[in-house]
C-alpha cells in the first residue's frame, strides 16, 4: 500500500479522482455561472490546436493567431478563455498532467510495499510510474501523442522548470517516499537523482527513433512486439539502476 503519510497527502489534496476530467473549467471565469456547452467546446478546440502546434513548433514558434486559425476560432476567444500565451501553455500542460498523475497515483495505490521483496517492489514502482506515459505516447490518441512530445521537448529547458514542478512534483514526492521505504539504505539524494534519470529516460523512449535498427539484425517484428520489448528493456535498465543505489 502507499505509505500512510503519502496516502494522507493524496486524500487531503484530492489528487486521485475516479474520473479525471480531460479539461477542467466548467464555470465562466469570475461569474460563478456554469459554462455553456459552446464555451466548453470552444475551449477544448483551442487547447487541442495549441497542443499540436506547441508540440510541432515549440512555444516561441507558435502564436495565438496560429492557434486561433488551427482551431477555427476568433483570436479574441483565446484571450477570453486563457489570458495570454503563457497561461494557455500552462493549461495545455496541466489538463493532461492531471490525468497522468491520477493514473500514476492509482497504480501506486495498488502496490503493497511490504508484500514482496524490495527488488520486486522497486519493479512495481517503476511499472506504475512509467507505463501511463508509454501508453499515452503509443496509444491511438494523437492529442496524447502531441502532449508527450511537448513534454519531451521542455523537460530539460530551465525556463519551464517551475511549470514542471507545479504540475508534477507532488506526485514525484509521493513516489520517492515509497522508494525510500522500499530501499531504506539508499541515499536520499541518490534516489532523487535516480528518479530524475527515470523521468528523462522515459521521455526519451517516447521519442524513440531506433537509430540502431541496422545494427540489431533481427527478424521483423510487429509494432506491438517492438514496443513490448522496448518497454521491458527500459524497466530492466531502470530497475538495475535503482537497485545499484
Amino acid at each position: 500500500m502507499v505509505t500512510e503519510e503519502a496516502g494522507q497527502r493524496v486524500k487531503k489534496k484530492g489528487v486521485v479522482s475516479k474520473k479525471p476530467a480531460p479539461f477542467a473549467v466548467d464555470t465562466e471565469e469570475g461569474s460563478g455561472r456554469k459554462a455553456s456547452r459552446v464555451g466548453v467546446e470552444t475551449r477544448k478546440k483551442i487547447l487541442d490546436a495549441a497542443e499540436h502546434l506547441f508540440a510541432d513548433k515549440g512555444f516561441e514558434g507558435t502564436s495565438l493567431r496560429d492557434i486561433s486559425e488551427a482551431s477555427d476560432s476568433h483570436l479574441a476567444l483565446s484571450t477570453y478563455h486563457f489570458g495570454n500565451k503563457e497561461q494557455l501553455f500552462d493549461e495545455v500542460v496541466r489538463r493532461r498532467a492531471v490525468e497522468l498523475v491520477n493514473q500514476r497515483l492509482a497504480g501506486l495505490a495498488r502496490i503493497d510495499l511490504d508484500a514482496q521483496p524490495p527488488e520486486e517492489t522497486v519493479r512495481l514502482l517503476i511499472d506504475a510510474y512509467v507505463n501511463p506515459m508509454i501508453k499515452a505516447r503509443f496509444g491511438k490518441s494523437q492529442q496524447w501523442q502531441s502532449w508527450v512530445r511537448l513534454m519531451s521537448s521542455i523537460i530539460n529547458i530551465k525556463r519551464w522548470t517551475p511549470l514542471i514542478q507545479k504540475h508534477f512534483d507532488e506526485c514525484a514526492e509521493i513516489y520517492v517516499a515509497s522508494w525510500r521505504k522500499a530501499l531504506p539504505d539508499a541515499d536520499h539524494v541518490s534516489l532523487l537523482n535516480g528518479f530524475s534519470f527515470m523521468a528523462v529516460t522515459t521521455l526519451y523512449v517516447c521519442n524513440y527513433t531506433d537509430r540502431f535498427q541496422t545494427l540489431k539484425k533481427l527478424p521483423r517484428r510487429s509494432k506491438n512486439q517492438d514496443l513490448d520489448a522496448l518497454t521491458e528493456d527500459l524497466v530492466r535498465f531502470l530497475h538495475a539502476g535503482f537497485m545499484a543505489l
